[in-house]
């Protein structure tokens, strides 16, 4: 086979994968973007993950953010775990998760350590803050 060939083989394979003019490939609505540090109330839902609470919720959608992040030279002796906070409010440790029940979140933010220092200053943990914003009633 020629290259003359090979070459009008591969065009043929590109152009019969590629998706037609003006559609993108997929079929539906297009879903928003999945942010790592962001989880909107609208991602709660769509996973079915609001009949739980928050923690449930994030062990789902978000494991990352529930996990150690370690000691540092900061606080050696402390978890590494996130602080919660609730409206700006400081509310408790990474399990007072349990106490909020999903369906009542309107978004929910995580904050690496460099982060809650700039956003919380010494109110944000050595392992960063998870901040959650209610529904307004």
């Amino acid at each position: 086979m020629s290259i003359k060939h090979l070459f009008l083989v591969a065009v043929a394979a590109i152009v019969a994968c590629a998706p037609a003019r003006g559609t993108s490939g997929t079929s539906g609505a297009a879903a928003a973007p999945r942010k790592a540090d962001f989880l909107t109330a609208e991602e709660i839902v769509g996973a079915n993950a609001d009949v739980g609470t928050v923690y449930d919720a994030l062990s789902r959608l978000r494991p990352n953010w529930l996990a150690s992040h370690g000691a540092t030279s900061f606080n050696p002796a402390g978890n590494g775990f996130a602080f919660v906070f609730v409206d700006g409010q400081r509310y408790g440790d990474i399990n007072s998760l349990r106490k909020i029940e999903a369906y009542h979140v309107a978004d929910i933010r995580y904050y690496d350590v460099t982060q809650a220092g700039a956003r919380f200053g010494v109110r944000g943990g050595p392992g960063g803050v998870i901040e959650v914003r209610m529904k307004s009633p």
